[in-house]
């Protein structure tokens, strides 16, 4: 049973690299081993227009059409610094369920569930304070 106890801190652990990734790209990427990387990807400073049509904001957001219906493509999948960001908050959540979930044996469905809740409630919220609150309504 201790072993079961480990599951929570390497998840906790890999949280701590991608953050330290998210770190090294926002303020070191042109010391980093990121930067012999694909620069549209990972450098911060010019991916981050990845999500949107021809890298203009005023063009909208990159849509994929899947089965007829038009989706706007998730940020977390058009640059390095926001699929790295993704990782770090799902490896948080998956650190939290599994130290709540595995000691009392509920099974992988619970913590399915208990994964997909987390992940609604702190998406949501960053979403309205991003998008919403934290925004100046001159």
């Amino acid at each position: 049973m201790i072993y079961l106890t480990l599951i929570p801190v390497i998840f906790y652990t890999l949280s701590g690299i991608c953050d330290a990734i998210v770190d090294t790209l926002s303020r070191h990427f042109g010391v980093s081993v990121f930067y012999f990387k694909d620069h549209q990807f990972w450098d911060p400073s010019i991916s981050w227009k990845n999500k949107y049509v021809n890298g203009d904001p005023a063009e909208g957001y990159v849509k994929w059409k899947i089965l007829g219906i038009s989706f706007t493509k998730p940020v977390q999948l058009t640059d390095g610094f926001h699929f790295i960001k993704m990782l770090r908050e799902g490896f948080n959540i998956l650190a939290i369920t599994t130290a709540l979930i595995v000691p009392f044996g509920l099974g992988l469905l619970p913590t399915i569930l208990f994964f997909i809740i987390l992940s609604a409630a702190r998406n949501n919220a960053f979403s309205l304070f991003y998008n919403k609150i934290l925004i100046s309504k001159k």
